[in-house]
């Protein structure tokens, strides 16, 4: 107890004779361990050394590359037999002796990624980088975790200069232009922060809902700025109170809370909410964001010679357009005294960006066309059905100037909405609906009708834009794809119409009225690898003549075996669809099949197919038709662990499919990986993300 004296000739509160007695028992758990180490067993050998250094925790140091040796070996078996509960109870034990070893933190951080605990295994791996910076093993495991936390498509972004370099310049003027207190939302990495912080802005709050990117943001930030000087805020921005996590209104909002398809991650929700509870009320007086909405239509043309089209940039800029106003000297209403407007900018609230034009276009692309839709199916279930993809959004997204096999403009870009986001009421209209219409497209080539895609312009301010339309030599953004899954065939010169619809996110389709939309009586929606999966004609034949091989062997099997079997034949088929399993099914009337996904399996029962899930798998499985790889072309996750599962499933002469897999590694040099994988400073104006 506090305050109350030690025995006379005590050591840490124990008696010379306890501490004897004490290490004489250490002494046999070190015998002990030594003796089991010798024969091989090593959980007796952990546990002797575990309790020794219990005992005697001044043998730690000493003992400590041993204990790591055995403990490696130790947590590898009971991993493999007793799951990752019982090795999680390990790693405490082991933690418990020594709680800031870099080694154990590392080896607990791959553990934990293992078992599907990313986050958790990347602050593990985050602890041991700080206690060994150089070990290469280290830093490949945080950054191999780093990538599966962080979205794919927020490197390539961070590296692209011209987004990063018109964001900054934008910030700059805006602090000119006295915005002193600054909002950024879904700040992310917290390099829009750093440009405003080092703009001089009196008041930076870095505003970002994901934990990890939260807290991933504040070592950035400490790494680049010292002291920090920005507040960061680990909510979403609708769930900001003043005073409660900033302390009052700022005047200058920055996002790039925009997608492929621009309002795809809530930004008009994001900043309704800002104009009504974050942001300073808007100027009274006509501003820039008034003066783009004056700027004459633009056309854009596209070279469609080619199977990458090249699209013109707009010959205008806001700054032209002002100039064109201020030359009308009737228009007294668009009279602006800039000095004053600078003067009182700090009373009044900004959005960066500013505006977006939205521009849609027809393409022919074989290459989407085989992702959206089954491209001439002989299989007899699909016979008079059309067979398209079930999309979880209302579009996909390709970097159009390097999708494989190029593509076709077969209309030009037209305007289908301008958004001006220092607007409230221009935000509601395209929340509420609005500004929903048709648009009329007019073909300029001959082709197959694949998609309507989109690209945006992305005004910062006056002078400074970002541009998604595919120009190879300019963008790193992707663009949002509609695919058509109807069959179209188009001509030139005529006229398409395009419904947009607009509640928060564009959605778009075409009005088929061709003969073909009426040729199908049913439709059949599929995911994206199941249909990448039957456009295949070589996988698809390949386990199709897997099954054949299948029914092969069972005939081949003694009188015996074959009919005295008293129960059916149980087939899993794990791939994206089941042609194997459903080849054999249809050859043998006493058989069951099995697949893994339950959506596939209410598919196949309306297309007319029994089919049942693997989960509920009770008898031994006489055949399995295996799905290695993922639509990226690498080993799925968990495959090891699967095929064990399975194995331990397996009638005795159960066959699988297929039977090996051979591994190609070839050493390569590419920017475009190198981008999506890795940050370079340099691009970011110098600012060190890790």
């Amino acid at each position: 107890m506090s305050g109350r004296p030690t025995a006379q000739g005590a050591i840490n509160g124990k008696t010379k004779a306890s501490l004897v007695t004490g290490s004489q028992v250490a002494q046999r758990h070190l015998q002990e361990f030594e003796w089991c180490q010798q024969r091989g067993d090593i959980g007796r050998s952990f546990s002797h050394l575990s309790l020794a250094l219990c005992i005697l925790p001044h043998l730690k140091t000493q003992y400590y590359t041993t204990y790591l040796e055995v403990f490696e070996d130790w947590i590898a078996k009971v991993e493999e037999n007793n799951g990752f509960q019982e090795s999680m109870t390990i790693f405490e034990v082991a933690l418990n002796h020594y709680p800031d070893s870099p080694d154990l933190h590392h080896l607990l951080a791959k553990t934990l990624s293992r078992h599907g605990s990313v986050r958790e295994a990347w602050n593990y791996a985050c602890l041991a980088q700080v206690e060994c910076p150089r070990d290469p093993n280290v830093q490949e495991t945080r950054s191999r975790l780093t990538n599966a936390l962080v979205d794919r498509w927020h490197l390539p972004m961070l590296n692209d200069s011209t987004r990063n370099g018109a964001f900054k310049l934008a910030i700059e003027r805006a602090m000119e232009c006295g915005h002193q207190t600054v909002l950024d939302i879904g700040s992310g990495t917290g390099l829009l922060s750093i440009f405003a912080k080092q703009a001089g802005a009196r008041e930076v709050y870095a505003c970002e809902v994901d934990k990890f990117m939260y807290e991933m943001a504040q070592n950035i930030l400490q790494s680049n700025l010292n002291p920090p000087g920005i507040h960061t805020v680990n909510h979403h921005s609708k769930d900001i109170v003043i005073p409660s996590h900033i302390p009052e209104k700022v005047s200058l909002v920055v996002t790039e809370t925009v997608d492929a398809g621009l309002f795809g991650e809530h930004i008009l929700d994001t900043l309704e909410h800002a104009w009504k509870h974050l942001l300073l009320p808007p100027p009274p007086s006509v501003m820039f964001h008034e003066l783009e909405a004056k700027t004459p239509p633009v056309t854009f043309q596209s070279e469609t010679s080619h199977s990458l089209s090249s699209t013109t940039s707009p010959t205008f800029s806001v700054k032209n357009a002002q100039s064109h106003i201020e030359e009308d000297k009737n228009t007294e209403s668009v009279q602006i005294d800039k000095e004053i407007l600078r003067q009182s900018s700090s009373e009044f609230g900004r959005v960066i960006p500013t505006k977006a034009e939205v521009f849609v276009a027809l393409i022919s692309c074989d290459y989407i066309s085989r992702q959206s839709k089954i491209i001439n199916s002989d299989l007899l279930y699909f016979k008079n059905k059309n067979i398209c993809i079930k999309l979880q959004e209302p579009y996909m997204s390709e970097r159009l100037n390097q999708v494989p096999g190029g593509f076709r403009m077969l209309s030009q870009w037209t305007l289908l909405t301008t958004m001006d986001f220092n607007s409230y009421d221009d935000i509601k209209r395209h929340l509420t609906g609005e500004i929903n219409k048709a648009l009329e497209l007019q073909c300029i080539e001959d082709g197959s009708l694949d998609a309507i895609v989109l690209a945006f312009n992305l005004y910062l301010d006056e002078e400074h834009h970002i541009s998604t339309l595919p120009n190879p030599s300019t963008t790193l953004w992707e663009n949002a794809v509609y695919p058509v899954t109807n069959v179209i065939r188009v001509n030139t010169h005529d006229i398409m119409t395009v419904d947009f619809h607009c509640t928060g996110v564009i959605r778009l389709s075409i009005q088929d009225h061709s003969p073909a939309a009426t040729k199908y009586k049913d439709s059949v929606y599929l995911s994206e690898s199941a249909i990448r999966f039957l456009n295949s004609k070589s996988f698809v034949n390949a386990f199709v003549s897997a099954a054949q091989q299948a029914i092969l062997c069972l005939k081949q099997q003694p009188e015996k075996e074959k009919y005295g079997r008293s129960r059916p034949l149980i087939i899993c088929d794990t791939t994206p669809f089941p042609v194997a399993g459903l080849a054999l099914q249809s050859e043998l009337s006493n058989s069951q099949l099995y697949v893994e996904d339950e959506e596939l399996k209410n598919t196949l029962q309306e297309l007319g197919i029994t089919a049942h899930l693997s989960e509920d798998l009770e008898e031994e499985v006489d055949i399995l038709f295996l799905w290695p790889v993922t639509t990226e072309g690498t080993l799925k996750d968990g495959l090891v662990k699967k095929i064990i599962t399975y194995r331990l499933m397996m009638a005795e002469n159960g066959m699988v499919f297929p039977q090996e897999v051979d591994l190609i590694l070839s050493a390569i040099s590419s920017p475009l990986l190198a981008a999506m994988t890795r940050v370079d400073h340099l691009k970011t104006s110098i600012i060190k993300i890790k």
